[in-house]
């Protein structure tokens, strides 16, 4: 049985506006870097979320010849004391927030997207409590509704 998630890897384009995203923006504190033959030539830098590590690599093949990918998010536990300053923060550096209620009232959830377009959701429900209920959409226009 697991207890959570060590590590995501994503692949991005730009790996320096990658960086500025995940440091600036969300704040979240560089803990390793990759480079030269050390790392076979790969470029990486290591991000700390909470309890999980966030690798943001130029593509390369990684350990079982994994490749990025498509996907539609991931999301990050943020507590309901924290979530209101974490999206006014967020919104603050001229990021668009997608936000998202589900319940009725039992979750909020902040969607934003890096520069590689990869959606990172910050979700103050706990998973293992089961499902929340249906979503429902706080601010307007928020797509797939």
């Amino acid at each position: 049985m697991t207890s959570g998630v060590n590590e995501l890897v994503l692949e991005v384009a730009d790996l320096a506006a990658a960086e500025r995203f995940y440091t600036e923006v969300l704040g979240f504190p560089v803990i390793e870097r990759w480079q030269g033959e050390h790392w076979r030539n790969r470029e990486a830098v290591w991000v700390l979320a909470g309890g999980t590590r966030i690798g943001l690599w130029k593509p390369a093949l990684g350990i079982a010849r994994a490749r990025g990918g498509v996907h539609v998010h991931y999301a990050l536990s943020v507590s309901d004391q924290e979530y209101d300053a974490a999206v006014e923060r967020i919104r603050g550096l001229g990021v668009h927030v997608d936000e998202v209620e589900f319940g009725p009232g039992n979750a909020r959830s902040a969607y934003v997207a890096d520069p590689d377009h990869n959606v990172v959701e910050f979700w103050t429900w706990d998973v293992t409590a089961g499902s929340p209920g249906a979503p429902r959409a706080i601010s307007e226009g928020v797509p797939e509704l």
